[in-house]
């Protein structure tokens, strides 16, 4: 176990939520506690669960209290790791539900979780048998820290190296918020300003290395314009931000010419993501040069749009087993986008034949990774939950209201499978009751 030489990554030995859940804790930890302490909940969570699978036991209640309680009555848990337990919860509902608390005793708080999550960490590890002795590891620095060290360097520094370190920084931060679900639209706006942050880093590391602007690169439309080797990453890296809707710095024809200058340059991740740019500018000829092109990466990315683009026949002829080939192998590599068009592919029956278990099967495995459409999808097409319950909505609110759209499902005139459809969807036919 010479490899554990930190916290984090001994985290890292245990579940994989486990290890992200751990490590963006340590980020947030002095820059938002709140979420820091909403991460370490999480991580109490699944610790519930794993102690709860090892013993063959389904919890009676979705409380995390009640669900705590349930261990130790069963011997899954004992004394001190019993305390230890509710110590951590009593102390994220505190960070999680309290909206008063000062930024100082949500910090101290969030440092005496750490310790305490890794207490439970080091019991978890003896009782799920993944050692014999705990590995010895310690404590980094992290979180404000780590950031106030960075932006220092900045000030101090024309090496374009500190520059590129605080923007990746910035755009963990940024990943960070984005990836809860948070009621609240702070988060969201937290988000978009590590976005903002990260992109002025990234274009102050650019110009530190090349001794060029972005906006020169875009204004000469990449002619004659030298870029050092060195700056590709960081030009994608930015590129990128403005791709993903991350920042709103640039147009889409901007965007290209940047990708078209890391290509020209032999720079391979780029091949995809221009070709994509393309596709959206609808020049789908190079759209399909660059996405189907040799040098192109092998990414998840590439082969979800790959799927797209043999399923949509706008830049090539449809082709049912190249789409379902590139979307199975992005789903295999964790792409929810591509388990939804899976989902809908086998539910349609258009491309391959119509198999309702498979597309239920795909839409539930999107569904678990996080893609809500596909769960509005396998309502819709499934289980008709709106419909089951929109006639008790109606005398609940004493007036005829539709939950979504109604299909009628007794055809008693025949209609043209372009005119719209008879059931009141404002549909036409052919996608409507008529399929």
């Amino acid at each position: 176990m010479s490899f554990i030489n930190t916290d984090e990554q001994f985290a890292a030995l245990f579940k994989e939520s486990i290890a992200s859940d751990y490590k963006n804790a340590l980020l947030q930890m002095n820059v938002s506690p709140d979420v820091s302490l909403f991460k370490f909940r999480r991580i109490l969570e699944t610790l519930c669960l794993l102690y709860a699978q090892r013993h063959s036991y389904e919890f009676t209640s979705k409380n995390l209290c009640e669900q705590i309680i349930e261990l130790a009555e069963i011997n899954a848990i004992h004394g001190a790791d019993r305390e230890l337990f509710h110590g951590v919860r009593e102390l994220t509902n505190e960070g999680v539900h309290n909206k008063e608390l000062s930024k100082e005793i949500l910090v101290s708080n969030a440092l005496v979780s750490r310790t305490q999550v890794l207490n439970l960490l080091e019991s978890a590890y003896l009782s799920f048998g993944l050692g014999k002795c705990i590995p010895k590891y310690e404590l980094i620095n992290v979180g404000g820290q780590e950031h106030k060290d960075l932006w220092f360097n900045c000030l101090i520094s024309c090496d374009y190296k500190e520059y590129l370190s605080l923007g990746d920084f910035y755009e963990k931060m940024g990943e960070v918020f984005e990836s809860e679900d948070f009621d609240d639209k702070s988060f969201t706006a937290r988000a978009q300003s590590m976005y903002a942050f990260a992109a002025e880093s990234y274009k102050g590391a650019f110009q530190l290395c090349s001794k060029k602007t972005i906006t020169d690169v875009i204004s000469s439309d990449d002619k004659q314009v030298s870029i050092a080797q060195q700056s590709h990453q960081i030009l994608f890296k930015y590129a990128l931000l403005c791709l993903n809707h991350k920042v709103d710095n640039l147009q889409i024809t901007e965007i290209t010419i940047l990708l078209s200058a890391l290509v020209k340059r032999g720079f391979y991740a780029a091949y995809a993501y221009l070709g994509w740019c393309h596709y959206l500018s609808e020049d789908y000829k190079k759209a399909h040069k660059y996405l189907t092109h040799k040098k192109a990466e092998d990414t998840v990315f590439l082969f979800q749009k790959l799927g797209v683009l043999y399923s949509s026949g706008k830049a090539c002829l449809v082709n049912g087993d190249k789409a379902v080939e590139s979307f199975q192998t992005a789903a295999m590599r964790g792409c929810n986008k591509s388990m939804f068009e899976l989902g809908k592919i086998y539910y349609k029956g258009e491309l391959v034949p119509k198999d309702d278990k498979l597309a239920q099967q795909y839409l539930c495995q999107a569904i678990a990774t996080g893609n809500f459409d596909a769960a509005l999808y396998l309502d819709e097409k499934y289980l008709k939950i709106r419909e089951l319950f929109s006639g008790l909505l109606d005398e609940i609110k004493g007036a005829k209201v539709k939950i979504g759209p109604q299909k009628c499902f007794t055809k008693t005139t025949k209609l043209g499978r372009n005119e719209l459809c008879s059931c009141g969807s404002n549909a036409k036919f052919k996608n409507c009751c008529g399929k």
